[in-house]
């Protein structure tokens, strides 16, 4: 998701749209497919850690799965005896495609078994992002986890793509081609029906992803990339209570703050099922709580996120209706 800045509409046949899908736009350097380049961090003259590259979403800002996984990216750098296992952010300010983000690391901790780091996000004068990223060695206990849920297998299930082609005629026209521009990341939904057209009291949200290019064998590129994952479409999650459509709704949604805790060593060269469930939605604020699984039903990470909606329209019934849904 984005940052918060101020919502904006686009021209005709440009409408904004409420996806999440990132890959809108990108830096030069970069080609919107390989995630390894996206979450390489430079050094500059002076020492200092920063990206050159952009991947800019809908509401032509920064994706937050960026800052999320160079957040940790940055944090890892020098650290090779423990490894992430948190990771607190707050989006403080929309980041600008065209400048390069800056990340400042400061150890705010150290101990024998655990570690903290402080990574501060910047633009120039500007702090984009404020992340809080805890480290620890590994070390033997008793376990356990949340079973995954059922869901059937992705190679069963629909395309973005497809499932815009299939639905055209009952879809926004707009809101089927944004359904397909998703690249560093293939998303397939476990019921796009549900997502499309219906209201789901639950608040539950559950779909495979994959990125579309394998990662090096790295474990800081592997979390950093569980990172960059935690933040696509899961916050779209509170949306199922509320509307039939989740995307052409004329919300502008923004990502306010998201944790990460990271369960296990991830690996993301395969599907990831995620199983996504809002427990509240009001005050223009809706928060999700995510469970990212493995194939054979290991549990990987847990995420939550607090994103801003903004734009709802009261039906003077005592209820609400969105700008891109026409009133009843």
């Amino acid at each position: 998701m984005s940052t918060p800045s101020t919502p904006h509409s686009g021209a005709a046949g440009t409408e904004k749209f409420n996806t999440v899908a990132p890959d809108l736009g990108s830096g030069e350097g970069w080609d919107k497919l390989g995630l390894a380049e996206l979450m390489r961090l430079r050094f500059s003259d002076s020492g200092a850690l920063y990206s050159p590259h952009a991947d800019v979403n809908i509401n032509g800002a920064l994706f937050g799965g960026q800052l999320i996984g160079q957040a940790i990216a940055a944090a890892s750098h020098g650290i090779s005896d423990r490894w992430a296992h948190s990771v607190q952010v707050s989006f403080l300010a929309p980041g600008q495609p065209g400048e390069e983000m800056h990340y400042q690391v400061r150890t705010l901790m150290q101990g024998r078994s655990f570690q903290v780091q402080q990574v501060l996000g910047t633009q120039g004068a500007r702090t984009v992002i404020s992340a809080t990223v805890s480290f620890q060695t590994e070390e033997p206990s008793p376990e356990h986890q949340r079973a995954m849920p059922d869901a059937p297998p992705p190679e069963s299930l629909r395309t973005l793509q497809e499932v815009g082609a299939a639905y055209a005629d009952r879809i926004p026209a707009a809101a089927a081609r944004r359904l397909g521009q998703s690249r560093a990341a293939e998303l397939r939904l476990v019921d796009p029906e549900a997502f499309l057209f219906r209201r789901e009291p639950e608040a539950r949200l559950r779909f495979w992803v994959k990125l579309q290019r394998d990662l090096p064998d790295d474990p800081v590129l592997q979390r950093a990339a569980i990172g960059y994952l935690s933040d696509y479409w899961m916050p779209l999650t509170p949306l199922m209570a509320h509307l039939e459509a989740k995307i052409g709704t004329g919300l502008y949604l923004a990502s306010l703050n998201h944790t990460l805790w990271l369960h296990r060593a991830p690996r993301v060269d395969d599907w990831l099922l995620v199983d996504a469930q809002s427990p509240f939605s009001g005050n223009a604020r809706g928060l999700t709580t995510g469970h990212f699984y493995q194939r054979d039903g290991t549990l990987l990470a847990t995420a939550t996120q607090e994103c801003m909606f903004r734009g709802w329209v009261e039906d003077g019934q005592g209820g609400f209706r969105v700008p891109g849904m026409p009133a009843r």
